[in-house]
């Protein structure tokens, strides 16, 4: 009974021991290329990631940094244990380039339990696209938990503009200055009167000059252009007002 119940203590310990010594203590964030970074090897040599412990706890270290290798990555070695699950925020901090957030759920052994994609100015619990979960379940290869490593992608949002670029001169933007679109319409009633007026049909062309006659404007604008001055006897004060000239106005 004794060598029994010792047998089936040993069996459980040696499980659990495999259980925790297949949980990946090292964590590896990689630079995949992309539209907005095509060769993340251009990075500057002081880019670097952190991980930041969500915890109000200031009695322990919870600030790691990583930085950048030749190969654009970044490799957390033998995350810290602690006396209880911790949760990090990972930040890359690049001059040029910024990188989305990622929290990082660490368990109290120091073993990986999730990664997730995380939002500024949201809640903590707020998390987005899974990027590692741990699955105690799945097969593990080898023995020692040291070897084994988790990779995740960073994903790149934008590059910093520090500058603004002044605008070029575009012919294109005069024509949204509306004094520049009148200036061109009058311009185009000025040269173009003229041509529509020889190429107007006779009888038409006979039955305009027939209206400009009648209209007080159209006379005085042709005597202005024959030089005559205005007519005498046109009261522009009284047509504008809609008055009728007397009958004997024109006598006089």
């Amino acid at each position: 009974m004794h060598l029994s119940l010792f047998s089936l203590f040993s069996l459980l310990s040696a499980s659990t021991l495999a259980t925790a010594a297949s949980a990946a203590r090292h964590l590896t964030i990689t630079i995949p290329p992309s539209t907005i970074l095509p060769n993340p090897n251009i990075l500057s040599a002081n880019t670097h990631a952190t991980l930041t412990a969500f915890t109000k706890n200031t009695n322990y270290n919870h600030h790691f940094a990583a930085p950048l290798t030749r190969s654009a990555t970044f490799n957390f070695h033998h995350l810290p244990a602690s006396s209880k699950p911790e949760s990090y925020l990972l930040d890359i901090r690049s001059p040029e380039y910024v990188f989305a957030p990622l929290r990082v759920d660490v368990a109290a052994d120091g073993s990986l339990l999730g990664i997730w994609e995380t939002f500024r100015g949201n809640p903590w619990d707020n998390r987005g696209a899974e990027k590692f979960v741990f699955d105690a379940s799945a097969p593990r290869g080898g023995n020692s938990g040291a070897e084994e490593a988790v990779m995740v992608e960073a994903k790149v949002l934008a590059r910093r503009g520090f500058y603004e670029e002044r605008s070029k001169f575009s012919p294109l933007a005069l024509f949204k200055n509306p004094m520049i679109l009148m200036a061109l319409v009058a311009l185009g009633f000025t040269f173009g009167m003229p041509k529509l007026m020889e190429n107007m049909d006779p009888e038409m062309r006979a039955e305009f000059e027939k209206q400009s006659r009648s209209s007080p404007i159209g006379g005085a604008t042709r005597s202005a252009m024959a030089g005559g001055g205005a007519p005498g006897n046109f009261d522009l004060a009284g047509w504008m007002a809609g008055a009728t000239p007397r009958p004997g106005a024109s006598g006089a």
